[in-house]
């Protein structure tokens, strides 16, 4: 069995809306004190491979925290979250009557958030920036957000995206994903949680 590619996922570490249940979306939040520890505590548990970064500022601020010294953060759009639209800001307690709130829970491979995208959307820009590196890395580590990594684990799992609320990756937590050879088999194991 070959590796062809060995990549690590880690969502970025708290802000101050994870705490307090907002959706963020492409909202600029800064990291809490919590989450500056968080990225603190991952420096040096990761090799020096390329590091490639939503360009959000949590997950930018993430990466410079957990970065080795002399290695580089290359930010991507690409590896934002999912534009949630007109329910940026929103608390979750908010939404949670909604029957918007009730479809996304129920049927969210479907569901579209209004003003903003779909997971498959999300799914299909999350996977056309790992496509890229696979084509020019045989390991790069990603940081990235919730909605957006469980998009990539869907797809890895072979799951549709209606199983995306099974999935639970708290902030800072690091998914090893190892692509091989054999029928192009994928393996995933968390290997770190901050929490």
């Amino acid at each position: 069995m070959l590796l062809i590619m060995e990549c690590y996922l880690i969502r970025h570490a708290e802000t101050n809306l994870n705490k307090e249940k907002v959706l963020q979306g492409w909202a600029d939040a800064e990291l809490s004190e919590d989450g500056v520890m968080q990225a603190e505590r991952l420096r040096g548990t990761l090799p020096p491979w390329p590091l490639f970064t939503s360009d959000l500022q949590r997950a930018v601020n993430t990466a410079r925290l957990l970065a080795l010294p002399g290695q580089k953060v290359q930010p991507d759009a690409r590896l934002r979250e999912i534009d949630v639209g007109e329910w940026q800001g929103m608390s979750k307690a908010h939404l949670e009557g909604s029957s918007l709130w009730q479809e996304y829970q129920s049927s969210p491979a479907t569901f579209r958030f209004p003003g903003g995208e779909s997971l498959k959307d999300l799914q299909m820009r999350m996977l056309g920036a790992f496509h890229d590196y696979r084509m020019r890395y045989s390991q790069i580590i990603m940081v990235s957000h919730h909605l957006a990594l469980k998009s990539l684990l869907c797809h890895f799992q072979g799951w549709t995206l209606d199983r995306i609320h099974t999935i639970n990756i708290p902030n800072t937590a690091i998914i090893r994903v190892r692509i091989t050879d054999e029928s192009s088999h994928v393996q995933i194991e968390q290997i770190l949680s901050n929490h």
